[in-house]
């Protein structure tokens, strides 16, 4: 009889070990799974194309509170960039399962989703609740500001709030040549159809070179009553549509100074631009 109440006792705590385990993390298409179901209520498709962003993953685990888990490091997020591109997908039909393909041509992008492996939570950073998303993500993630000189947070905040033409911080006179080129190219002669573009670059940059007096791209941190003031410079070029359309293209390609306003609690203040050379 006690080595029976014992095989009980040894049961039951073999079974409580069991329920206190830390279930298992999402696949990786598990967590694509995730990112349909936080896309499909919007925007309605059998399915999207999904594209990781490792670097992005990588670019969080530092920035941890507690970069490990479980004796390993706390890679649990998966960033995914989402598109209406080209995937499979599985339908019934006459009761059967049949392999389906969606194709679409420059159609939509939906933007940066992050799913927590963990908890099975996503994180849609879309539209005007990209700041508030942000906000809830580094809270659930424990992230934490690099401080005093917050450059990877920011850098993470800038890439998932303003994921646009203008996230890329410029730091040096060629990546700016560099992005100047490319979005000229793209207005004035889309699909490389001609050289057009040339003309148009070499006019716009030789007046900026004229006119940059000795312009330094750094990125400077500034301590205020109210946290960090963190400066940069950016490029915001021609509006650009998918397809192209004929010239002359919208807007007016520019240089200019950002700034964001980093609190003690993570919170994300952005300040007007100040415009630093423009022209067509």
């Amino acid at each position: 009889m006690r080595s029976v109440s014992l095989s009980v006792g040894l049961l039951l705590i073999g079974f409580g070990a069991l329920a206190q385990q830390t279930p298992p993390w999402l696949t990786d298409e598990q967590a694509r799974d995730v990112v349909a179901a936080a896309i499909r209520p919007v925007y309605p498709e059998p399915c999207y194309s999904t594209y990781r962003n490792e670097v992005l993953e990588s670019a969080i685990v530092n920035l941890r509170s507690n970069p490990l888990a479980d004796n390993r490091l706390k890679e649990s997020v998966y960033f995914y960039r989402v598109a209406s591109d080209n995937c499979e997908y599985v339908a019934l039909k006459d009761g059967k399962p049949v392999r389906m393909t969606l194709v679409t041509m420059d159609c939509c992008e939906y933007g940066i989703v992050a799913v927590d492996r963990a908890t099975s939570k996503s994180y849609w950073f879309t539209g005007d609740k990209k700041p508030e998303v942000f906000k809830q993500f580094a809270h659930d993630a424990e992230i934490r500001p690099d401080l005093p000189n917050p450059n990877s947070f920011i850098a993470l905040y800038r890439e998932l709030v303003w994921n646009g033409s203008d996230r890329y911080e410029i730091r040096t006179l060629e990546q700016l040549r560099n992005v100047v080129q490319e979005n000229l190219q793209s207005a004035y002669s889309p699909y490389e159809k001609d050289n057009v573009w040339q003309k148009k670059f070499d006019h716009w940059w030789q007046r900026f070179l004229s006119r940059k007096q000795g312009l330094k791209f750094e990125t400077t941190h500034e301590q205020v009553s109210d946290g960090t003031i963190v400066r940069g410079y950016g490029f915001r070029g021609f509006e650009l549509t998918t397809p192209r359309s004929d010239p002359p293209p919208k807007g007016k390609p520019k240089l200019f100074i950002w700034a964001l306003l980093l609190k003690p609690d993570g919170t994300v203040d952005q300040f007007p631009s100040k415009v630093a050379y423009s022209a067509r």
